[in-house]
């Protein structure tokens, strides 16, 4: 699997003392985009008077 994870890492202290150890994880997909165009815009022209 191609994915992206984004960790989160918590403790909880007490007293100095650590009570609680978590972490949590977001898996996003990997990004297919490449930087080039994918949509073809054509070129506006204006509207001819008759």
């Amino acid at each position: 699997m191609n994915e992206r994870a984004i960790v989160t890492f918590a403790v909880i202290k007490k007293n100095g003392i650590v009570t609680n150890v978590g972490r949590s994880t977001i898996l996003q997909p990997k990004t297919n985009f490449k930087g080039e165009s994918t949509v073809k815009w054509y070129k506006d022209t204006k509207k001819r008077s008759e």
